[in-house]
């Protein structure tokens, strides 16, 4: 790939290179009003390596898409791959949400600024809101499936039915570099500061890991206790 395209990458504010339109690995970034304000509200929030993880969730999805002849919405995956962590930015982080619900709420917000019907709008907040839960997303619209497998591609999935060259082009083109660090640093600052909201997700897996004290309350424990004690 061209150098200065990984270059333009490097850096969160400048995101010219994914607002026109351009390719990467043969898939076009979506140029819509309502894409690059995604594009801009991401950039802004998020450290570069959750940034780039973001638009890698994009070029996958649109990969696996591709090997698998999925006719898609690829402006609403394109929304919800790029604001699928904003959640775990301080800007966008709720006091009591799940990271996830955060973020559904960002793409949600915005979509319905640029006057987007409801059933898209909800359909891009399904896809952030299950983009890290694939035994829920795989059965709902194929843009929601799309964006979990989109982000599990950047975890290792899917990558032995892709293209090898188009990998290697993403890689160089969208830089992996420090990723999994800062990624588990963001999950671990969620889990320090609503230990709650990380119970049904991989955050409380970051959160014993990282997080000093951090513990969860047991469902075997909290169903012993008779809410109907006092009604009888």
């Amino acid at each position: 790939m061209n150098a200065m395209i990984a270059l333009a990458l490097a850096v969160p504010a400048d995101t010219g290179f994914i607002s026109r339109g351009k390719r990467i690995a043969g898939v076009t970034i979506p140029d819509t009003k309502v894409s690059r304000e995604a594009t801009e509200i991401a950039s802004a929030s998020e450290p570069i390596e959750i940034f780039n993880h973001s638009l890698r969730t994009y070029l996958f999805a649109e990969l696996i898409a591709k090997t698998q002849k999925i006719s898609h919405d690829a402006e609403i995956v394109y929304i919800a791959s790029i604001l699928h962590d904003t959640g775990l930015s301080p800007a966008h982080m709720s006091p009591k949400y799940p990271f996830e619900v955060d973020g559904a709420n960002v793409a949600k917000t915005l979509l319905r600024k640029h006057g987007v019907s409801d059933i898209r709008s909800a359909l891009a907040w399904d896809a952030v809101a299950l983009h890290d839960n694939g035994g829920i997303a795989q059965h709902k619209q194929v843009e929601v499936m799309l964006v979990n497998a989109g982000v599990g591609a950047d975890f290792g999935a899917y990558l032995d039915t892709l293209p090898r060259a188009a990998v290697v082009d993403v890689l160089r083109a969208v830089p992996r570099t420090n990723f999994i660090d800062i990624f588990l640093n963001a999950a671990a600052t969620v889990a320090k500061h609503k230990p709650l909201a990380a119970a049904h997700s991989f955050v409380a897996d970051v959160g014993y890991c990282k997080v000093p004290g951090f513990h969860l309350p047991s469902f075997c424990d909290e169903v012993r206790t008779d809410p109907f004690a006092d009604y009888r």
